[in-house]
């Protein structure tokens, strides 16, 4: 598990300054939209594509970054009225569904549709649709380690609860 979390804090590290890299250039891009389109009355096509494109490759790394915090739309109110292995039952089912998803139409269906639009260039930017659908493969493959850390972070807090759970009661029976 060490080497798992610590892999996890460097992908962490690295889609961090990635997400902060995007919004930073999406601010200067439109920023200089806002300019070229108010000021000289020139919209610059390139500027308000690449910042559209920017966007989709900021929310699919974000929802992945997001689901490997484990601060993504969660409903705690059904969560509480779990027992705690009823829970984790819930959690890994829930990682697991998470994982085929990922698996099947994110890594696998994202590459295959990423590969078939390389040859498909916007007119604006020049840039290949290819690269602008490649954010799904990758976070695919993002949500697809997250899944399995959180699979592995949900059996470990279940151990320690467990184990924390029986001492705590272990000490109220033999004080009784």
């Amino acid at each position: 598990m060490q080497i798992l979390t610590s892999t996890k804090k460097f992908v962490d590290r690295l889609i961090e300054w990635f997400i902060i890299s995007l919004l930073a250039t999406m601010t200067v891009l439109v920023t200089y939209q806002v300019i070229t389109r108010y000021f000289f009355n020139r919209p610059s096509a390139f500027s308000e594509n690449t910042a559209q494109y920017l966007l989709v490759w900021l929310v699919a790394f974000g929802s992945a970054y997001l689901f490997g915090l484990r601060e993504h739309l969660n409903i705690a109110v059904l969560k509480d009225k779990f027992t705690p292995f009823m829970n984790l039952a819930v959690e890994i089912l829930i990682h697991i569904s998470l994982f085929a998803f990922a698996a099947i139409v994110c890594a696998f269906g994202g590459y295959h549709i990423t590969t078939m639009q390389m040859r498909t260039v916007d007119a604006a930017t020049g840039i290949s649709m290819g690269y602008i659908y490649a954010s799904i493969p990758i976070s695919g493959v993002l949500l697809l380690f997250y899944a399995i850390y959180n699979i592995c972070l949900s059996v470990q807090e279940y151990k320690t609860s467990a184990v924390s759970s029986d001492l705590i009661s272990g000490e109220t029976k033999s004080t009784m």
